[in-house]
């Protein structure tokens, strides 16, 4: 075929094929690449609402641990429910290194938690084996358990909540 030899007719069927194939490539193209940026957004957002719901359960707990440390009269206890809704929250869009310090955390208000119980009366029974101790050594014991389960959290708070705001700063996505 001659191109010198096209017809009218023939040249706008070949201009309109042409355009209708560069313009559904590009309408394509441009959407695929807004829905991957919307997408990359949206995991965004799900990321800092989970770490905005773990940074309030952090403080929660660290209210309550203080109110109790200061003797005040606090009958707050902590609860573990809504812990495990903040962890599948995190462990859905947190990133590797959050959801895994968020485990250590969990681990240690579940030991913080226990170990209230036991000094309160609420737990029935300590699952370490002990040989007779009087009620004074029992207290002494219990209350050294809680002080220590307060250390580590107080110790994976501070680690958490660095990382949350490590993690929390706006980049822009490569």
């Amino acid at each position: 075929m001659n191109l010198m030899n096209l017809t009218p007719v023939q040249a706008t069927l070949i201009a309109t094929v042409v355009t209708t194939i560069v313009t559904t490539s590009t309408v394509a193209g441009t959407h695929l690449l807004t829905r991957t940026r919307e997408r990359r957004h949206l995991i965004w957002n799900r990321r800092m609402d989970a770490y905005g719901a773990a940074v309030q359960s952090i403080a929660t707990l660290a209210r309550i641990r203080q109110d109790r440390a200061l003797r005040l009269d606090s009958n707050a206890i902590p609860d573990m429910t809504a812990l495990e809704l903040v962890s599948a929250q995190v462990e859905m869009f947190g990133s590797p290194q959050i959801t895994n310090l968020w485990k250590e955390f969990f681990a240690a208000a579940t030991s913080w938690t226990y170990a209230l119980d036991v000094v309160e009366g609420r737990a029935l029974f300590i699952t370490v084996p002990v040989e007779e101790r009087t009620a004074q050594q029992k207290e002494a014991d219990d209350q050294r358990r809680l002080h220590e389960a307060q250390d580590q959290m107080e110790a994976i708070d501070t680690r958490l909540i660095k990382a949350i705001k490590r993690e929390a700063r706006f980049r822009r996505p490569r």
